[in-house]
């Protein structure tokens, strides 16, 4: 047990040495031709063509730093099971605030709930779109939970369900519709 904690102390000591020393050769790199080889000519405004190590630098600091991808709906892959996990997600919070909507009516603990929902109605909305800007079936579903929001900060039950209805109706047939 002593000896595999010492060998993995030692691994992950070496793996930090390792990194530090990758990064700081790749700003070096960067900073040694930026400064030394490219100068720019007074006649072109033109960027100054970049060099092979700061290129290579460059294409390195990603894959050292780690990636973090950007998602945009229209552009993902498999779009059914997106937004079953969106569902998943998201909809065991509309059925929570329903349920205790159904069970105690509109009290503090509703309205204090109430924000938090609207927010992941307006997320679950978005997922609908055709694009990447809102079109009319995600601003119709954004409206749908201002709806819901007003009429909980009314304090008007039957109008709360008739919204959270019409929102739950206005979700485009196929893989997005939910039953409570």
């Amino acid at each position: 047990m002593e000896m595999s904690r010492g060998r993995t102390q030692r691994c992950r000591q070496r793996f930090g040495r390792a990194l530090v020393a990758s990064l700081t050769l790749a700003v070096a790199s960067v900073a040694s031709a930026g400064a030394a080889t490219f100068v720019a000519s007074s006649s072109s405004s033109a960027p100054a063509p970049l060099g092979r190590r700061s290129a290579a630098a460059a294409g390195l600091l990603p894959a050292l730093l780690g990636f973090q991808g950007a998602l945009a709906i229209p552009r993902v892959t498999d779009l059914k099971v997106y937004i079953n996990a969106r569902k998943l997600a998201l909809v065991p919070i509309f059925a929570q605030g329903i349920d205790y909507l159904e069970r105690k009516g509109i009290d503090e603990e509703m309205v204090a709930y109430t924000p938090n929902m609207t927010r992941k109605m307006v997320l679950y909305a978005g997922i609908f779109s055709g694009s990447e800007a809102p079109d009319a079936t995600v601003r119709r579903l954004i409206q749908d939970s201002k709806d819901f929001k007003k009429a909980i900060d009314a304090n008007d039950k039957p109008a709360a369900f008739a919204a959270f209805e019409k929102y739950r109706t206005d979700i485009p047939p196929g893989n997005g519709r939910f039953d409570l």
